[in-house]
């Protein structure tokens, strides 16, 4: 094993001192205090005036104060007066080998030319030691805000407090007299409980959204529910059917006679129309976009409309779909969350990083609830890695002499895809011609009578086909005449008949089938050959543990934080499952709350565009008609009666009739007859004369309530000469049809995308494959660098404001060219990074994990079922939370006190340190503590082993059970 091996963290402790009660000659001995009032003396005063309004305000008015009374930090020696100066500096020379307090005393009264006791009895002296002790509160004060050097009002407070003690013969020893030249000047609390001062820390200046934009946004979303909601209402409109009619002369030519004649002709029309109550109800949006396709309640047709606004949904929704702004979700209506299918276009703006997940922020100051843990002693205990060895058997292997052992292992991934189209149309037409010979013999009669009425004073009557005419006249004559004979003839006739009977039978039959195999086939075989062998074979493997030399070194004291960071290893994890792969897309995950009633009409070309699928087929139309006809063959005779009937109006599969309408013509003679039966609905007609000589039609309703079957239709009629009519059945789409649709398109985007995602898998898989012996894990110093980084990541964020954290973006990109960072943002940035990575010794951050069920309930599976080569990295994987102690670095105290109790003031409100700032750190001592060198560590106690164990196995070389 190699020597050179650096030590490593293995464990990292606090040693925090616990609270005691101070001996009170330690007390007298180690602190300054003044014995006046502190409400009594001039700063104290001031103070008193102060409200809790005047954070802001007490460093301008302290430092009026200071100027108004002439104040000097340099007192007394800007007076010219160092005797407290010269008297400090004897006695920091002064060492236990030559401490002798006669000759101390000596040599202060040849610098004060007086003794002790009368120096200190003097009110000149008194009058001094006040004025040190005042411009001490004033500058202490004032260095809250800006930094002051109190180097020597300390000075001469200390030697003040010297003298004193040496006067009450409190001196006894060389640390009694190295504590009181050393002591610190107690401030009463008066001045350092002052109002806070509030600190500005603004939020970063957020970009605007382009007003015309968010309007163009807005527009889009409202067009899109007016055009949805308008479609989702016309298919509820209710409707009924209206008839209408009208009769006109229709010309008749009679070629025996040789003169035209007049009939009638008659044009009949059943519509449906919408119901007025119904449409009254639709939302004005609706009707304003009706009036656009200058469509209103007189002429309105269903299917037109609907197919039209279903269009332009469709290309709406194109519209929304290639938006990656997140302004656009924050635009959304409330009204559109309930609409089916726009989930998608919120995944794949989230998944775009289009919208970010703003936390609230409350408005009382968050880094007022973080204390200091205290002061402790910082010890890291350091591991060296001193050998692995064998521990405890893991299996054991055993093959008889003469027998062959095997072990294969086979994995077989094999997906396969039917995806055919078959179309088939057939048409027969059968043809049936007669020809017959007759012979007639035809007699006919005629018989002529023919009377004339010569008298004036009767009437005369004329009638003719149509209206029946009276005239009356006045003279009167009569006389007959009468005249009859008959006719033989015969006929010889060829009639030539040719009957045509046309049938179509077209049928379609579609099954896609694509077939598609994709196999994957692993084996691994693992043998042992032990036929030819005279003894038994048998393989006795590990486990192997590691050993540490452990060593605890102490880097003295300093102020702690404690934190308790929940599931400290959730990002890494996240990071390493979602990390790109060179050249890999990888594919569009789906939303975990997809289902196929998340697919619509305006949505599922989104998932044949993302996902490549073949075979989807569009939405059955929700609106569909079937037809049929019956008509007259040709002309018939008057007083003829004629019946028809037909079963070709067949409503399509998956579908329900909503309304029939009819339209008939017909022409007539005399008094026809007419009855038209559609299902179970009755529509009939009489010729009825009247008073008002009007034609009155009578419509019968009945069921319509027709689903994936055939509507009989038929008719009978008497007295007419011909007719044809036309039956229109609407058909409205059942919500089970759009539902069959829906799931079986769901199956095949549900199939493409497992197929993406299985080809995505592999390629990660092929890329990742290594030649020869694959390692497994990482190296132990990186995962201690993962785990400080992570639980570094979680402190900063702890300290730092919510929206702050995360929000570094000096760097721009424009997407046009390469990346460029904006130096305003880089330097403001620059301060606050400086800040948390100088005032916080990282390099020392001490945790502790906890278990797994610490964390959410749905990881406890995960996380107590991972695991790593490193055992310390087992535990962070597995932590459901940890506990993180983070010294702060000595000189950063008060920074970082003033940060919690200032709303998040760094650096004390001001600038950067430099170079004559006990606040600045080098840049090589910086460089230093990232490497973890121990610097002025010590080290405590005796070295001791620490035994880990590991999850790696070894084969041991012979087959001799171990011993312990």
């Amino acid at each position: 094993m190699p020597e050179n091996i650096n030590k490593t963290d293995i464990f990292k402790f606090v040693a925090l001192r616990p609270p005691v009660t101070i001996d009170r000659r330690d007390l007298e001995t180690n602190f300054i205090k003044d014995k006046r009032k502190p409400e009594e003396t001039p700063v104290g005063r001031l103070v008193n005036t102060f409200t809790k309004r005047d954070g802001n305000k007490i460093s301008e008015q302290v430092s009026d104060f200071i100027r108004s009374n002439n104040y000097n930090i340099a007192y007394p020696e800007v007076d010219g007066d160092y005797r407290l100066s010269r008297i400090y500096e004897e006695a920091k020379a002064i060492s236990k080998g030559t401490f002798n307090l006669e000759i101390i005393k000596e040599k202060i009264g040849g610098i004060i030319n007086d003794s002790i006791s009368s120096f200190l009895e003097k009110d000149e002296s008194k009058h001094l030691l006040n004025n040190i002790w005042d411009r001490y509160y004033a500058f202490y004060i004032l260095s809250k805000t800006e930094n002051q050097n109190l180097e020597i009002l300390t000075k001469g407070l200390r030697v003040f407090h010297l003298l004193d003690l040496i006067n009450q013969s409190r001196i006894d020893s060389f640390s009694d007299f190295r504590r009181a030249i050393n002591a610190q000047p107690l401030v009463a609390p008066l001045f350092t409980n002052l109002p806070k001062p509030t600190v500005k820390v603004e939020k970063p200046e957020e970009k605007k959204p382009d007003p015309d934009k968010i309007n163009e946004y807005k527009k889009l979303w409202n067009d899109f529910i007016n055009t949805h909601r308008a479609i989702e209402e016309l298919r509820k409109l209710k409707f009924e059917n209206k008839l209408v009619s009208e009769t006109q002369d229709a010309p008749k030519s009679d070629k025996k006679r040789d003169y035209v004649d007049t009939g009638k002709i008659t044009f009949a029309k059943s519509i449906s129309v919408v119901d007025q109550r119904s449409f009254a109800k639709l939302h004005p949006t609706t009707l304003s976009i009706l009036k656009e396709y200058e469509i209103d309640k007189e002429n309105f047709q269903v299917s037109a409309p609907a197919a039209e606004l279903q269009q332009t949904l469709d290309t709406l929704y194109l519209r929304m779909s290639s938006i990656e702004d997140s302004e656009f979700l924050k635009v959304m209506p409330i009204e559109a969350r309930s609409i089916p299918g726009l989930s998608n276009i919120e995944d794949k703006i989230k998944q775009a990083g289009g919208l970010q997940f703003i936390p609230y922020i409350p408005s009382t100051n968050v880094r007022a609830s973080i204390k200091p843990l205290g002061i402790g002693e910082l010890k890291v205990v350091k591991q060296k890695l001193k050998n692995y060895t064998a521990g405890e058997v893991a299996h054991i292997e055993n093959v008889l002499r003469g027998e062959y052992k095997e072990r294969k292992h086979r994995v077989l991934d094999r997906t396969e895809e039917i995806f055919t189209v078959t179309s088939e149309t057939s048409e027969e037409t059968t043809k049936d011609t007669q020809s017959t010979e007759r012979f007639e013999l035809k007699k006919e009669s005629e018989k002529t009578i023919e009377e004339q009425m010569s008298v004036q004073a009767g009437v005369t009557v004329s009638g003719s086909y149509g209206v029946v005419t009276f005239g009356a006249h006045g003279e009167f004559a009569y006389s007959t005449s009468s005249q009859e004979s008959n006719k033989n003839s015969s006929n010889f006739a060829k009639e030539v008949i040719d009957r045509s009977v046309s049938k179509i039978q077209k049928k379609t039959k579609e099954e896609r089938t694509i077939k598609k195999l994709h196999e994957v086939e692993e084996i691994n075989t693992h043998g042992v050959d032990n036929k030819e062998k005279p003894d038994h074979a048998v393989g006795i493997y590990r486990w192997v543990d590691k050993y540490y030399d452990a060593q605890i070194y102490n880097y003295g004291k300093r102020m702690m934080f404690e934190f308790i960071i929940p599931e400290p290893a959730a990002f890494y994890e996240y990071a390493q499952t979602h990390k790109p792969k060179k050249d890999i897309k990888p594919v569009k995950t789906l939303s975990p709350t997809l289902t196929h009633k998340s697919i619509t009409e305006f949505n599922y070309q989104d998932f044949i565009r993302d996902y490549n699928i073949q075979g989807i087929t569009p939405p059955p139309p929700y609106y569909k008609t079937a037809s049929t006809i019956l008509s007259s063959d040709a002309s018939i005779q008057n007083g003829t009666s004629l019946s028809k009937s037909t079963k070709e109006l067949i409503i399509p599969e998956g579908y329900s009739l909503t309304n029939i309408s009819f339209s008939l013509s017909t022409i007539y003679e005399n008094n026809p007859q007419f009855k038209l039966s559609i299902g179970s609905n009755d529509i009939g007609w009489a010729f009825i004369t009247d008073n008002d000589a009007r034609r009155r039609w009578d419509f019968q309703a009945g069921s319509m309530n027709y689903v994936d079957g055939i509507i009989p239709v038929s008719l009978n009629c008497y007295d007419m000469n011909s007719f044809f009519v036309n039956v229109t059945a609407g058909c409205v789409r059942s919500a089970a049809k759009y539902e069959q649709w829906q799931i079986q398109t769901f199956e095949k985007i549900m199939n493409a995308y497992k197929a993406l995602q299985m080809e995505y898998e592999e390629k990660i898989a092929a890329q990742e494959v290594q030649q020869g012996i694959a390692v497994t894990g990482q190296n132990p110093r990186i995962n201690r660098e993962i785990e400080k980084v992570e639980l570094k990541k979680q402190c900063v964020k702890l300290l730092m404001d919510t929206y702050l954290f995360g929000s570094f973006n000096a760097m721009k990109e424009n997407g046009t060219s390469f990346p460029d960072f904006d130096i305003f943002d880089a330097i403001d940035e620059g301060k606050t990074i400086q800040f948390f990575e100088q005032a916080f010794e990282w390099e020392n951050l001490t945790y502790l994990f906890y278990p797994y069920f610490w964390s959410r309930q749905n990881q406890w599976m995960h996380k107590s079922t991972i695991y790593d080569n490193d055992p310390l990295f087992t535990k962070f994987l597995q932590a459901g939370s940890a506990r993180v102690v983070i010294p702060v670095y000595p000189a950063y105290n008060d920074a970082v006190m003033y940060f919690l109790e200032n709303n998040g003031a760094i650096w004390k409100g001001g600038e950067p340190p430099r170079l004559n700032d006990p606040l600045y750190i080098s840049l090589a001592d910086e460089l230093r503590d990232e490497t973890d060198d121990l610097g002025n560590a010590l080290p405590e106690g005796t070295p001791w082993e620490v035994v880990l164990p590991t999850t790696l196995v070894y084969l041991q070389n012979d087959s001799n059970l171990p011993t312990f």
